[in-house]
């Protein structure tokens, strides 16, 4: 009787343990549960590094979570700093410390940096540190949400991206032009006000200019290119000559500054076309497609004082394609590879750098204060034009031209050489005696622009690294520049 009673007590016993293992299954499957990370409601890819918690901190992988959000990641092991570049700012954690520094400002943060799995982690609170975004986790559903309200821009200031809900966007183009983004299948916010509203991703667009294509293409979206305004003759982006080639993309006229054919325009029926303004700007062609219906956006990156300020320009194309953090990662790793290129000119004797082109009997140089002044500078050279006033007219004589460049020991010819009749030193002293005279000239050492010069601008960290090889060839042995070209004497 005693041994019936004990094997039921411990069948019971075995049912009761049971029992409470299935009523904690749940909890302990939820505790177990990986932690989900949002950026503006889309899943981040967070590759094998997970998330966890730890003293109910979530800490994330600082490499895997700083690349989803654009940023670039390097790892200084002299120092043992994780190093965060985005844009003009820098900030750098020390593995097992408390602190980040953004700018050399130090921000305390919830907890240490950890290493688990050969990963660095850093506590949740990082995300609004260094990159200034609105993080909130929910417990419940295990999900760790960063909320981006306007995108970051360092360089420009002429064009902005703000968030709003249900995945929409307003975007202020280069006239301060408001469009509505709205991703297809979903409605707008109510009470926002714009002059226009867009459907995206887009699908059909046309281009006003070749340098719009290149971000399209960095970004790979040329699918949605339908019509454009150089012809097949003109393209040195392989896809697109290609396309242009097989009609797949429409030459809608515009190869000698004529106008376009609306007609064909009209048939076409863009989603949205890309123009620029400015003092030649196209006024004429942005009222043409308001009497058509067609849509527009200004992109004015050619007015940018700064490289960097022209390639930032293609976050405002990415916002068109919900691609805007792709571009954060192009713009920093550019500026990072800009960082090491001029790192390694610093403090060389920089040669004396002529800058311009003679065309039709008229010579023009570079303004000091745009993009191409503030190159090279960067690059590690001495302009020949650095006290031309940054207002003054760009157009000079020769007598000027040649009393500021006779000693400059390089001369970069603004042309690119597929416009020019022979691409030669012999060429350009034809078009110009006076130039003969010059030492660059005299000595061989005269560049062009490469055919792709306009039409590759998000490869803007190659530009400076072609740059500074033409000035300090002795820094880059056995490079070769490909957007610039050397050009031969005869």
């Amino acid at each position: 009787m005693l041994k019936t009673m004990i094997k039921k007590w411990r069948l019971v016993s075995l049912l009761i343990i049971v029992a409470l293992a299935v009523l904690l299954l749940p909890v302990n499957s939820y505790a177990a549960q990986a932690i989900q990370v949002n950026i503006n409601g889309k899943p981040a890819t967070l590759s094998s590094a997970q998330p966890y918690i730890l003293k109910n901190v979530v800490m994330l992988p600082v490499k895997a979570i700083s690349e989803a959000l654009g940023a670039n990641v390097t790892w200084d092991a002299d120092n043992n700093n994780v190093i965060i570049r985005r844009g003009n700012n820098i900030s750098i954690l020390k593995k097992n410390s408390s602190k980040v520094y953004v700018n050399g400002k130090a921000f305390s943060l919830l907890a240490a940096s950890t290493v688990k799995n050969g990963s660095i982690y850093v506590p949740q609170d990082f995300i609004t540190d260094v990159f200034g975004f609105q993080i909130a986790y929910n417990k419940t559903t295990a999900k760790f949400s960063i909320t981006i309200k306007d995108f970051p821009l360092y360089y420009s200031k002429k064009f902005r991206i703000k968030y709003l809900d249900n995945g929409c966007k307003l975007v202020t183009d280069g006239e301060n032009y408001r469009i509505l983004l709205v991703p297809r299948g979903k409605t707008a916010p109510k009470g926002v006000v714009a002059d226009k509203t867009v459907y995206i991703p887009l699908q059909k667009v046309m281009t006003g200019s070749s340098t719009y294509v290149g971000a399209m293409a960095k970004l790979n979206v040329l699918d949605s290119l339908k019509a454009v305004t150089t012809s097949a003759n003109y393209w040195y982006i392989p896809k697109v000559k290609q396309m242009v080639s097989q009609g797949k993309v429409k030459y809608v006229g515009g190869d000698n500054m004529e106008a376009q054919d609306y007609e064909l325009v009209k048939s076409i029926n863009p989603e949205l076309v890309f123009v620029y303004t400015g003092t030649t700007g196209q006024q004429h062609v942005m009222r043409k497609l308001s009497e058509l219906g067609i849509r527009y956006a200004v992109n004015n990156e050619y007015l940018e004082p700064d490289c960097l300020g022209r390639l930032e320009w293609i976050k405002f194309t990415a916002a068109f394609y919900d691609k805007e953090l792709e571009a954060e990662k192009i713009l920093n790793n550019a500026v990072k590879n800009i960082n090491t290129v001029t790192a390694r000119v610093a403090g060389l004797k920089k040669p004396k750098v002529a800058w311009g082109l003679s065309w039709a009997g008229k010579i023009y140089i570079t303004n000091p204060g745009s993009y191409v002044g503030k190159w090279i500078n960067m690059c590690g050279g001495d302009y020949a034009f650095k006290n031309h006033g940054t207002n003054a007219d760009t157009q000079v004589s020769a007598e000027y031209f040649y009393a500021q460049a006779k000693e400059a020991d390089i001369f970069i010819f603004s042309s690119t050489t597929n416009y020019m009749k022979s691409p030669t030193i012999n060429q350009i002293v034809k078009e110009n005696p006076l130039f003969a005279n010059i030492k660059a000239v005299k000595n061989g050492n005269v560049w062009a622009y490469a055919p792709d010069w306009w039409q590759t601008i998000p490869e803007t960290d190659v530009f400076v690294k072609d740059i500074a090889a033409a000035f300090h060839p002795g820094a880059f042995s056995g490079y070769k520049p490909v957007k610039l070209v050397k050009l031969p004497r005869s």
